[in-house]
């Protein structure tokens, strides 16, 4: 019997405000001393109050509207009653009844493998809401510690809908959810700092059945690639287990990085084991239409938007994808924008490397445009630009060129010095074009177009077949 997973996620992301969630602590302790960003009231005293942060609040509404999510206009938070060593109040402040946001839905475009085609699919959101963050546990050999600086820092948990029912599919939404809260430059979304952490909720049933199957929730995946990992090897966990006519139980299970496989933690608990109800310290937040267009208009151009006009203007996907990564796509866009004659491609190539003025960056894609300038020139042409500080087309009649000519006569002496390996090309083994393309390279002393080297190599050579 085949067996269909069903998938879906809970994500806890870090928002970068100056301050905590319910008190003025400084919300980066990162480098600092253990138990030395803290106050009465993110450890719970008694007797301190909380007080609302209305930048978290902001950043939680245009999160929502950027995953389409109808915004409450009414919200309240709750108590999460529950023990645990770094959750020092003995509960967690959060939003359970009264949400940010929810019914949303996004979709994802994204190419699984190299060389596969590209995949399209929805995910709904279920909800979005807003709540503090509890400590960190330290284990060690000697025992465990408590380290409460995290303790009340902002957070924004996403929660889907179980339309997820591949690995790759999962790894891709948190992929793009990750692009979306930096665009919108409320979370750094660091897998592996723990700005952005995942459970996974991932169930098997029987193909074609109308009911799901036994719920079993995954944690510790600190990485896209351990998403994608974890979630694979409990795919086949859990197919083993029913096809040996054995039972799935309902539990939580931790991702275990160094032997590849899901450990159980414990069983999983419901949300009425938490005892919610209405935080007395806190008063209902009531918002206005007004301030949900506000922050709407705010919004900045979405990832994938940003893919479609960058695609749209002749990019390949793969290339778009990497450059949106990297935090480029939209400098690439801008520059396109204010300059038209620019050229993608070459603004592509160049876009991460540092000039000595921004500017200069604009300056260099029209020149190596105008210039019909090769790679290899225009690597000479960053360089006296790193180097004198000046614009690329006040330094672009400093390049050493190396004319045809000179190619042709460097690709002809390579030939004659390479007799075995011109057999060789010319019996069909074109991939030794390579080897003769670095040789002429290294007579030029790297400073011939390594393109051009390649063009005039082939023309020389021709294309004779062997004698059979």
């Amino acid at each position: 019997m085949k067996y269909f997973p069903t998938i879906g996620l809970e994500i806890h992301v870090q928002l970068a405000t100056k301050s905590k969630m319910f008190c003025r602590c400084d919300n980066n302790a990162e480098g600092k001393a253990p138990n030395t960003v803290t106050c009465p009231v993110c450890m719970g005293f008694p007797g301190t109050l909380p007080v609302g942060n209305k930048q978290a609040l902001a950043w939680g509404v245009q999160a929502a509207l950027a995953l389409n999510c109808e915004v409450n206009k009414f919200q309240r938070f709750d108590r999460k009653n529950y023990f645990y060593p770094d959750l020092p109040k003995g509960y967690q402040i959060s939003q359970f009844f009264f949400p940010v946001g929810e019914n949303g839905q996004i979709t994802i475009d994204y190419q699984p493998d190299t060389g596969a085609e590209r995949k399209e699919f929805s995910v709904r959101i279920k909800r979005l809401h807003l709540e503090e963050d509890a400590g960190k546990l330290v284990h060690g050999k000697d025992g465990t510690l408590v380290d409460f600086n995290r303790c009340g820092t902002p957070l924004m948990e996403i929660v889907t809908e179980p339309d997820m029912h591949d690995s790759k599919d999962a790894r891709a939404f948190m992929q793009e959810l990750q692009r979306i809260v930096r665009t919108l430059s409320v979370s750094m979304a660091d897998m592996e700092k723990g700005h952005l952490r995942v459970d996974a909720n991932i169930s098997l049933a029987p193909e074609g059945s109308s009911e799901l199957g036994t719920l079993v929730e995954l944690k510790n995946m600190n990485s896209f690639k351990f998403v994608d990992k974890a979630l694979e090897y409990e795919v086949k966990r859990q197919t083993e287990v029913l096809e040996k006519g054995d039972r799935i139980i309902k539990e939580t299970r931790g991702w275990d990085e160094k032997t590849g496989t899901t450990l159980s933690q414990r069983t999983k608990e419901e949300s009425t084991d938490y005892r919610y109800f209405p935080e007395p310290d806190l008063p209902p937040i009531v918002i206005t239409d007004a301030e949900i267009a506000q922050w709407k208009n705010k919004l900045p151009q979405l990832p994938a938007d940003l893919r479609r006009q960058a695609v749209d203007k002749g990019l390949p996907y793969g290339r778009v994808i990497e450059l949106q990564d990297a935090g480029n796509l939209g400098k690439v866009l801008d520059l396109l924008d204010t300059n038209k004659s620019a050229d993608i491609y070459v603004t592509a190539n160049w876009v991460n490397k540092e000039f000595p003025k921004a500017k200069y960056l604009e300056d260099f894609v029209l020149t190596v445009k105008q210039h019909n300038l090769s790679n290899n020139e225009a690597l000479q042409l960053y360089d006296l630009v790193k180097k004198h500080k000046l614009s690329p087309s006040e330094l672009v009649d400093k390049i050493e060129k190396i004319d045809e000519t000179a190619i042709n006569a460097a690709v002809q002496a390579i030939i004659n010095a390479h007799t075995d390996t011109v057999a060789q090309y010319k019996a069909g083994e074109k991939k030794v074009i390579g080897f003769l393309i670095g040789q002429v390279m290294a007579k030029l002393s790297g400073k011939a177009d390594p393109t051009t080297v390649k063009e005039i190599l082939e023309r020389i050579l021709g294309e004779t077949r062997p004698t059979i």
